[in-house]
Formats: structure tokens, sequence, C-alpha cells
């Protein structure tokens, strides 16, 4: 499945455990290698709850077999998946995560498929406002913002993205001693008078991924907080997988987008995994 580009392997793990606890890792690293593997940007596991307050649990994998809190594109994958396949029969769920309770709501179906979700992704902390950083003697100082909305994002304001060597910086700051626990990394493109923004992410275990669903919400809210859009409409988000739209309320941020099934497969679990 994807949401905007941003590609999941998913499993049902609903009823019973597929991939064993101690592999989940290592199976998730080998086969999200592109043309070694299936291939994505990560693996979620489709579990019953933990308790009667949630509806579903989600797990997600990095496709470096890290497991994360939450992933804004693979919430919609999820929430269609399991609305869709009758695990969850209400159109707004609560989902357990890591990062806690994520409700996303199904808004728009269309020929008895989920078309579009929204999903309400809280409220942010900030952790360092527009605020310098020396990253390594390559490229010196930059002043970012540091926002945690259930998984880290720092944040970056550049005028294009023609000269950036998102690669090297994104992984210079992901894995900056500023974030000991690593860090997502965006970088934001704002379309002045417009309410839009253009956004490209370092996902931190991924690299750089077509679309990040809380990348693009946190850039929305790092860019509020600094004046550079109007809260009071939709802010389109573009990623070079698709389009996005933020909605910034009293209670927090939505994330509103589509979510695909691209095939469904049959694996064979060997001994090396």
């Amino acid at each position: 499945m994807h949401g905007c580009g941003n590609d999941f392997i998913l499993i049902d793990e609903y009823e019973y455990e597929v991939v064993p606890e101690s592999r989940k890792g290592e199976f998730s690293r080998v086969l999200c290698r592109r043309r070694l593997g299936i291939g994505a940007d990560g693996v979620i596991f489709v579990c019953k709850p933990g308790s009667n307050e949630y509806d579903a649990r989600m797990r997600i994998f990095n496709a470096d077999g890290t497991e994360a809190e939450m992933s804004g594109n693979g919430m919609r994958c999820f929430a269609k998946y399991v609305y869709e396949h009758g695990l969850v029969h209400s159109r707004r769920m609560k989902i357990e995560t890591l990062s806690g309770m994520i409700i996303p709501e199904v808004e728009e179906c269309i020929n008895g498929k989920v078309a579009t979700i929204r999903v309400f992704m809280g409220k942010p902390r900030f952790e360092r406002m527009d605020a310098p950083l020396y990253v390594n003697a390559r490229i010196g100082e930059l002043k970012l913002t540091a926002i945690n909305l259930g998984n880290p994002h720092a944040v970056i304001i550049v005028r294009s993205f023609d000269a950036l060597d998102l690669d090297f910086v994104g992984r210079s700051i992901e894995s900056h001693p500023a974030f000991p626990n690593r860090t997502n990394v965006d970088f934001v493109v704002p379309h002045p008078g417009e309410n839009e923004i253009s956004v490209r992410t370092f996902e931190r275990g991924v690299g750089e991924t077509l679309s990040c669903g809380t990348g693009s919400t946190a850039s929305v809210l790092a860019l509020n907080e600094l004046g550079l859009i109007n809260p009071e409409a939709p802010v389109t988000v573009h990623t070079m997988g698709g389009d996005l739209r933020v909605e910034l309320k009293d209670e927090g941020a939505y994330l509103i987008g589509p979510a695909e099934e691209v095939f469904v497969g049959t694996l064979t679990l060997s001994h090396q995994l």
C-alpha cells in the first residue's frame, strides 16, 4: 500500500502472529530492500489492541529494521485496510501506536473503497524554534525548528530544492548529537500568499521518501508558528508523491490524503530471516 508514494508492506496479525517478535526488525529490513526484497519504506503490522480503549493497534518498522512511533501516511493505509477488511466497523477509529492514541477517520469512499482518510495528528511539542544548529564543517550552521508530533522532526526552510544535497544534509542532521534518538528532517519551500508549501523529507531509518505525512504536518505547524501560513484555511502540501492537506484547529492538526492498495501477495518465511 502507499500514501502519496510513501509505500508500506502491510501484514495482518490481527488474529495470530505471523512474524515472530524476535524477527520483526530483521524481517522488515530484508523485505524493504528494493530490487532484493519486496521493496518498501517500511512494514506495518495490523494487531489487536492492548485494551478495549482502542479499535486496533498499528506497529510500524522502518526500512532499517528499527521500530517507529507512528506514520501519518502509514496510518491512512492502516485505516483503509482495517475498515475495508471489516476489522473495524466505525469510520472514526481509535488506533493504538507507540506514540499513543491516533484517530483516523474515513472521509470518502468510492465504489465501496476508501479513497480519503482524515487523521487527527494531535498537538505538537516544540523543542527548538527557528534556532541555529552547527551541523558539521561542510554544512556549517543551519536554522531549524525541532518538533515532536509523536515522532521527532527537524524542519528547515529553504528557498528551493535545486542546490540542496538532501541526502548528505538529511543524514547529517538525522544523526546529529542534538537528536540522541535521531530525527526525521523536513526541507520546506513556502509559497508566499498561496497557503501552499512544498516539502521533501529525509526519514529517519529510511532516507528520502516520496512523501511523509507527519513531516508534512510538522512543516505546516512550524511555518504557522513562524507566521508564514494562514492557519484559518487548509494548507496544501506538495510532495514528490502527490498533494496532502493539513488543517489546523484548536484541538490540534489534521492530515487529509489518499491511501492506495498496490498489490496483494503471499510470502513464505525462510529460516534465514
